[in-house]
């Protein structure tokens, strides 16, 4: 059912300095007003087209001060978050510098100029090729505008009209089923056409593509299918998801790069759409995640810093997990407490930094020292090198984040490097995943067993037994999603679709302290509690607030739960 709702929309400046300022026609003398940017935009081919390169800008990537990893169990982060403490009056907060999860007035002001631009393009000079296929990139860029909307939100209000300033209009915001239906349609309409993919490296990767529509299908059917949005376990919903999937698998256009930590260092034949940086238009999440052994400031690496959470979720390189369910040593891993970082799975080497840790030249030591006398523990300083009390750029949970980190020694750590680590919004392990959680629900163990063993192969690790079937193999599958897609920012839309959040977001965030014996150099790793977070569950966290200043500029009604 609809919500009847009045927005009051404004005209926002439509800023184009930075293109007028690339080209060699005079247009810096014109005045910037509104119309006449517009006028001169829409009557020139390369302004169009600049025009929707800029549109790419809508869909957040991952690199920020706070990345999506310190808002779930992976990290530790925002306190307020993870405490279960935000409102409409302070959701904001978490806009631009934590990657948008407040992605609402964002995601409206490029959902304006999307229309702006289908308004106006077929007044253009571009020729109908041009013309169907830029059409076709903004069709998608809405499709995945919308999604983020419906993933952040559930119905949002539709909107395909350009409004004047001071224009009143009546909307509603749709259902949830009415926006996911909008988004179907936008890529029904783009993917015809679209190109089908651009090779890593090319002067066109980066655009939007069959195969990136594709994906974000893929993830799209997978969030409707499951348990949030799909209570009655629909059948049909996991069956559109699965060939969402396996469509995407049978153009054997993409192959898992044998390397794993290659993928977040470069484009590999694994990445279907990714963002993409340069030296001079880059990002600094090198800088913002490293210890103190490193340049000037060392790092802001307390900015992000891996949970201890996180480090026991990585099995042994045996394939087995380090604990058992209650919490005890699961004795066939070969765990040892007092070598805690040995023979683990291989990506954790490539997604973290510990203790002991040799890189870019430097051995990572987060120790204290400690006298041990008369049965008591004396602490006499601190002594390693990236530990949090020699500095707070220094992680407090004793880890630091590896993955996506530079690791050619020959480009500096500083705050003023541009760095080109790729973003991957959609990637074929992904997939992989997404069609074995879909089979799995649909009742065909061995072939999820299959897809999510082709991912653990690439990495190393082994087989899953074959026995394994019924709910041990969806947690498997599970486990599976949150070691291999760790810090890409899926884990936060995987707890809330499976609704396995008042398990995960009750649980404590822990760090590790370690301390070396003055006596005869032993290490001791001591288990320490860094957020106490809520003992229960709020339901209404399944979905976010509305920003209040968006509620009453337009009076939209608030997301359920929240005043």
């Amino acid at each position: 059912m609809k919500n009847s709702t009045r927005i009051y929309l404004t005209l926002p400046i439509l800023i184009i300095v930075f293109i007028l300022g690339s080209c060699k026609d005079n247009y810096l003398s014109i005045t910037p007003q509104d119309r006449i940017t517009e006028e001169q935009v829409w009557t020139d081919a390369k302004l169009v087209k600049l025009y929707v390169n800029d549109l790419y800008k809508a869909i957040p990537h991952g690199f920020n001060t706070h990345m999506w990893n310190k808002l779930t169990d992976e990290a530790y982060g925002n306190g307020d978050w993870l405490e279960g403490e935000v409102t409409a009056d302070d959701i904001g907060n978490y806009g631009e510098d934590f990657n948008y999860l407040d992605y609402y007035q964002e995601a409206y002001q490029y959902i304006r100029r999307y229309n702006v631009f289908m308004n106006k393009i077929e007044s253009t000079p571009l020729d109908e090729e041009e013309k169907t296929s830029l059409t076709a990139e903004v069709k998608f860029l809405r499709a995945f505008t919308y999604a983020n909307l419906l993933w952040r939100y559930g119905g949002v209000p539709i909107v395909e009209e350009v409004y004047a300033l001071g224009d009143t209009h009546e909307f509603s915001r749709a259902s949830y089923q009415e926006t996911f239906d909008y988004i179907n349609k936008q890529l029904d309409e783009a993917i015809p056409n679209l190109a089908e993919k651009y090779e890593p490296g090319g002067s066109n990767y980066g655009r939007a593509t069959k195969h990136a529509a594709m994906a974000l299908r893929s993830r799209v059917y997978l969030y409707d299918a499951s348990a949030l949005n799909n209570p009655n376990n629909d059948q049909a919903k996991w069956q559109r998801a699965s060939d969402a999937a396996k469509a995407l698998i049978d153009e054997q256009a993409y192959s898992l790069h044998p390397d794993y930590g290659e993928v977040f260092q470069s484009l590999t034949d694994e990445h279907i759409f990714a963002r993409t940086f340069s030296s001079s238009n880059g990002h600094n999440a090198s800088f913002i995640n490293l210890p103190r052994p490193y340049g000037g400031y060392g790092g802001w690496g307390g900015s992000n810093c891996p949970s201890q959470n996180l480090i026991d979720s990585y099995e042994m390189a045996n394939g087995e997990m380090i604990f058992n369910e209650d919490s005890t040593i699961n004795q066939a891993s070969g765990y040892d407490p007092q070598n805690p970082y040995e023979n683990r799975d291989p990506r954790f080497y490539a997604s973290i930094l510990h203790h002991g840790s040799t890189f870019r030249g430097v051995e990572l030591d987060y120790s204290e020292e400690v006298e041990i006398a008369g049965g008591d523990t004396t602490f006499t300083g601190v002594r390693g090198n990236a530990n949090y009390k020699v500095t707070g750029d220094n992680s407090v949970t004793g880890y630091n984040m590896k993955k996506y980190i530079v690791q050619d020694m020959n480009v500096p750590i500083s705050r003023s490097q541009n760095y080109t680590q790729p973003w991957p919004y959609f990637r074929l392990a992904e997939i992989y995943l997404n069609y074995a959680e879909a089979q799995y629900h649909l009742g065909n163990p061995a072939v999820a067993r299959e897809y999510v063993n082709r991912v653990r192969n690439r990495a190393d690790m082994p087989n899953l037994n074959a026995g394994l079937v019924g709910h041990d193999l969806l947690d498997r599958i599970r486990h599976e999603r949150k070691i291999e897609l760790v810090f890409e920012g899926h884990r936060f839309w995987d707890i809330r679709r499976w609704m396995i959040a008042p398990e995960v977001e009750t649980h404590d965030i822990d760090g590790v302290d370690i301390y070396q014996k003055a006596s005869n150099g032993e290490y001791i790793f001591e288990r320490k509690r860094v957020i106490d977070r809520p003992e229960q569950w709020n339901e209404k966290y399944y979905k976010l607030p509305i920003p209040r200043d968006e509620i009453n500029k337009s009076s939209v009604q608030q997301t359920e739960g929240y005043n």
